[in-house]
């Protein structure tokens, strides 16, 4: 298999309007830390991807990323997959013309020209971790309601929370680190909307000391975050913000560090790729076109109902894409806000052996929550929500079969040795 990186700094000049809190007293004063995207691409036999991860809320409108494709596709990447950490402290994006969100779409191709550029052998493998950092922000009491606990220094225990951090190493043939892969499930807000300075957060400082540390980039791929927050959500800068954001990621990275040595990247005799990309119709939960609903959503969400909820369409189509490494590593990525408890379902009941949910991928569409949330109500289980009833279900149910599909464990015809029946012999000790 064959594997480029491509890093480019995407920090906005300030004055740039702030993605994140509708709280904010105004636009960006600068910058705390440098905004990055970069790209891995992998090449296979006949299939080369593109996934391009940054440090931005959400990721960039539709038709900025068709043209980012497009441009691609004349370097020979067959797919390009988008996916932001969901920082807070980053620039709106919903404005494809504003000049810094044309100057972010340049940088994001030419990440991905410069990794296709740089394409050498590699081999990989997977290993696992575990931050503390992070409380599920939603407590629902025996009668089914929901109470937010945004903040929780105490670490007063909640679930579902998944404390898993999953590590894909790369290397070079010559055993030398090629790229860090980090996937994990935490909004990263330890910063909130009293600062103003553009930022990466806690993710940003924990790739950081990790690429110090091993002198090759490190990427984070963003979870089923939905519902999930660090423990030390929005810490006012006059308690010390900055220096708690640097301690969390200090913390994760340190953990990184001390799984790195004990993950093997092998060889694989025949190295594989395989990609599905589909929609699938998730429909929307209300009926927007009505105009008593419309009173009530303008009541609650005033001019934001008119830009983002107006127009749309009760059979919502929202995009899915599957990637599948080597026949034992899926990402399956999935466009918006996932609740957690979908990443682990994801997890646990996948044919392939490691299989991630990567959320805030190639589109945005705000909170999928699960079926008892959405019961519940609260944030993301009534508010910021639009996508139909069982959306993340529908996602997760088409991720599995498209992971079983691609590494052939699900196959569309049978052979006599599918039906036959191996009886489970317990090994006496």
């Amino acid at each position: 298999m064959l594997a480029g990186i491509g890093v480019r700094d995407i920090t906005p000049e300030s004055g740039v309007p702030m993605w994140g809190y509708s709280d904010r007293s105004g636009p960006s004063t600068g910058a705390l830390d440098a905004l990055k995207a970069q790209s891995i691409v992998l090449r296979g036999a006949d299939t080369t991807v593109a996934v391009v991860t940054m440090d931005l809320g959400r990721v960039p409108a539709r038709p900025a990323m068709d043209r980012i494709r497009e441009r691609a596709a004349a370097k020979g990447v067959t797919h390009v997959v988008f996916t932001a950490s969901h920082t807070h402290g980053g620039p709106v994006m919903e404005d494809e013309s504003a000049p810094h969100a044309t100057v972010i779409e340049a940088r994001l191709g030419d990440c991905i020209d410069d990794a296709v550029a740089q394409l050498e052998p590699v081999r990989l493998g997977v290993g696992h971790t575990a931050f503390d950092i992070s409380h599920n922000r939603r407590v629902l009491t025996e009668d089914g309601h929901c109470l937010m606990l945004w903040r929780n220094a105490e670490r007063i225990p909640t679930s579902p929370v998944d404390a898993e951090a999953t590590i894909i190493a790369f290397e070079r043939t010559d055993g030398s680190r090629f790229a860090t892969l980090v996937h994990f499930a935490c909004h990263p807000v330890v910063l909130g909307s009293d600062n103003r300075e553009i930022t990466a957060d806690w993710v940003g400082e924990m790739y950081r000391a990790v690429e110090q540390e091993t002198g090759a980039p490190c990427l984070f791929l963003q979870g089923g975050a939905g519902d999930i927050n660090p423990y030390l959500d929005k810490t006012p800068l006059s308690d010390g913000g900055v220096d708690a954001m640097r301690a969390v990621g200090k913390e994760c990275a340190t953990a990184i560090l001390s799984a790195l040595p004990k993950i093997t990247a092998s060889e694989v005799a025949q190295p594989r790729l395989a990609y599905r990309e589909e929609m699938v119709e998730v429909g929307t939960r209300w009926d927007f076109q009505d105009p008593e609903q419309q009173e009530v959503f303008r009541a609650v969400y005033g001019g934001m109902f008119d830009r983002y909820l107006d127009d749309l369409e009760a059979d919502l189509q929202v995009p899915l894409s599957v990637l599948t490494i080597n026949d034992d590593l899926a990402l399956a990525f999935m466009p918006g806000e996932l609740f957690v408890q979908f990443q682990l379902d994801l997890k646990s009941k996948s044919p392939v052996r490691d299989t991630l949910l990567v959320g805030y991928a190639n589109d945005f569409h705000i909170y999928f929550p699960t079926i008892k949330d959405a019961a519940a109500g609260g944030y993301g289980g009534t508010s910021a929500t639009y996508v139909g009833l069982g959306a993340g279900d529908k996602l997760v149910t088409r991720a599995l079969i498209a992971a079983g599909e691609l590494t052939g464990r699900l196959r569309p015809n049978c052979t006599p040795e599918d039906f036959r029946l191996i009886e489970y012999a317990p090994t006496m000790t």
